[in-house]
């Protein structure tokens, strides 16, 4: 039987964070994170409180890196922790305290590399209604069995050895107007395409007409988003508008390439 881990002990974990602009939401995850021994954030440039407000905390440790891409910067804030387990959140994230407590109690068991775990979505303090169920993401792993995809955008951790689950949950506050949602949206797609024409994908103009309204479908009606009233008419919008931005750049980006390459041969 594990012996049960004082509460006194700060928990040997590392969590890293990375950051641009997000006073609005960094003192929160500090808050929650104010028993782990290490929380490392790694900003590339905030223009408004982030830093002086992470700085306060006594467990937290700030450095700014040049923003490479998601992937690598995530992998340069992991290079930073010196703990055997690490942690990563995202600066708009908490943790449950259901998950805290099944972080202490996996770590002293100490049998497998990594846990994954629920994300439950909270827009403006509210679970949005659907048929999907919530996110399962690995986010806390041994620090030396894990790593970094290199994608610009939606980067994963690839972990060797097993993996714990958990039905414990990380809690995803998205307090954006739906202004800020489409801008992060037209980022995110755009990153995500830059993605695909570096592996060679190639896109057809047939799919490019279409994506938009088969996506609003299939996640209006066939996820059930219009449970959801008319917040689940905006995020149909908002998950088809990425489709289709994402698919309209790649074939953008495979045009131009083209027209650079016939350019050389003519030249």
């Amino acid at each position: 039987m594990v012996a049960k881990m004082p509460e006194s002990v700060p928990i040997p974990v590392s969590v890293f964070i990375i950051t641009k602009n997000e006073e609005a939401n960094i003192a929160r995850v500090l808050d929650n994170l104010k028993d782990f021994a290490e929380v490392i954030v790694v900003d590339s440039g905030s223009a408004d409180k982030t830093l002086t407000i992470a700085e306060s905390y006594g467990n937290t440790r700030v450095s700014f890196n040049a923003w490479p891409g998601f992937g690598e910067q995530k992998a340069h804030a992991l290079s930073l922790c010196s703990n055997d387990w690490v942690l990563n959140l995202d600066a708009d994230e908490t943790l449950s305290d259901e998950l805290i407590q099944a972080i202490k109690v996996f770590i002293q068991q100490d049998t497998k590399n990594a846990l994954r775990c629920r994300r439950i979505l909270y827009r403006w303090g509210r679970r949005p209604r659907s048929f999907g169920s919530d996110e399962k993401l690995i986010r806390l792993f041994r620090r030396n069995c894990g790593h970094y995809d290199t994608r610009q955008v939606h980067e994963s951790i690839i972990v060797n050895g097993e993996i714990e689950e958990s039905s414990a949950a990380i809690l995803h506050h998205e307090n954006l107007t739906y202004s800020q949602r489409i801008e992060k949206t037209v980022f995110y797609a755009r990153l995500k395409a830059r993605d695909k024409f570096e592996r060679g994908d190639k896109v057809s103009f047939l799919v490019v007409l279409l994506i938009f309204p088969l996506t609003f479908i299939r996640c209006y009606v066939f996820k059930g988003h219009f449970l959801d009233g008319l917040q689940g008419i905006m995020t149909s919008v908002n998950v088809a508008f990425y489709n289709y931005m994402k698919y309209a750049n790649l074939w953008d980006m495979n045009k131009r390439a083209q027209r650079e390459a016939s350019n050389r041969e003519k030249s």
